[in-house]
């Protein structure tokens, strides 16, 4: 229990690291240098990375399934020292987080683990285009793409108990067949490979918008309806990042690379952390997290603030791209306290019982 709290808390300051690491690239924090350049890093590679492998760790509930996520970890904290020690910490913990996806592959071979397994691959394959190629834009694809695909893999899971044709099986097999053409083969010729890419990702993003059991969940009342909308709005963003990309490939920097990137990176990613945390933190904490309306602030203000910044970004309207980042990192930060203060009041409440 000490190793996942320490291990999930670790993880929470990554996040807000990298938040803030994300500010100073808008000239939002001063000093602007520091933790600018890390801002990916530390939020894919060490955040992401971290809990993502934290959660598969305690599902299997094995010694060895502990060390993704604590090399991740330490990773993460040595990039923020400038130590550059944490580029091969990081890589040896996403090597492991691969043996991990393998393992899980071996004890229940299906199409959703292999996703799942792949989506570790890439972010293995990721961390060596940033650390060893230094080839940002190839390691933000890759990246994405393994977010993507960890996610399409649990909903692929999920979607086993909603009836769908038999075609959806294949389907979804060429959406992420096509997705890591692209990916894999970016650097041989950028221009072509990121459309080839972005088109899987629409594939992917249609295909979830299409069967998702998310949509049973709107009929319901509660966490579960918060759920299913956070998912359901999270998939139009990948649709809209897909298209993006698909559109105008993936440029080595400026407006339109944060428009593509951050359409995925934050409008699905970060859609998909608040509609999973109801689930993620209590299997990871082994409490009940419990759920309250407000939640569907800071929701409703990612959405909009990101809407403001692709915005901004297509204008181009740099400024007003710096305020609704900043409204982007805020929302969030507001997701996880408004989380954090209502569980903990009422796990005072059943303490008092």
């Amino acid at each position: 229990m000490v190793t996942r709290v320490f291990l999930l808390a670790s993880s929470v300051l990554l996040l807000l690291l990298a938040l803030s690491a994300g500010l100073q690239r808008l000239g939002l924090a001063y000093p602007p240098a520091g933790l600018a350049m890390e801002h990916g890093p530390l939020m894919v590679a060490a955040f992401f990375g971290a809990l993502i492998a934290l959660e598969r760790a305690v599902g299997l509930n094995q010694a060895w399934t502990y060390l993704p996520p604590i090399f991740m970890v330490i990773g993460g904290f040595l990039l923020t020292l400038g130590q550059p020690l944490g580029y091969p910490a990081l890589l040896v913990g996403s090597l492991l987080y691969v043996a991990v996806a393998a393992y899980i592959y071996r004890l229940q071979p299906a199409d959703f683990t292999q996703a799942m397994g792949t989506g570790a691959v890439l972010l293995f394959f990721g961390n060596v285009a940033w650390i060893l190629f230094k080839n940002p834009a190839w390691a933000a694809l890759l990246w994405a793409g393994y977010l993507v695909l960890i996610v399409a893999g649990e909903r692929l899971e999920l979607s086993r108990f909603v009836p769908k044709p038999a075609r959806a099986s294949w389907q979804f097999a060429a959406a992420e067949g096509i997705a890591l053409v692209g990916m894999l083969l970016f650097p041989f010729a950028p221009g072509v490979f990121a459309r080839v890419a972005g088109l899987g990702f629409v594939l992917l993003a249609l295909w979830l918008l299409r069967y998702d059991i998310a949509w049973v969940n709107l009929k319901r009342e509660g966490v579960h309806k918060f759920m299913g909308i956070s998912l359901l709005t999270g998939y139009v963003w990948l649709l809209l990042g897909g298209a993006l990309l698909l559109i105008y490939g993936l440029p080595y920097g400026g407006l339109m690379y944060d428009a593509i990137l951050h359409s995925i990176y934050v409008g699905f990613v970060f859609a998909m952390v608040f509609g999973h945390a109801p689930v993620i933190f209590p299997a990871v904490l082994r409490l009940s997290i419990r759920f309250h309306p407000l939640a569907y602030g800071p929701l409703w203000l990612l959405h909009l603030s990101l809407i403001v910044r692709i915005y901004a970004d297509l204008a181009p309207a740099p400024e007003l791209r710096a305020a609704a980042g900043f409204w982007n990192a805020l929302s969030i930060v507001l997701y996880f306290l408004i989380t954090a203060v209502v569980s903990l009041g009422g796990l005072r409440e059943r303490r008092s019982l």
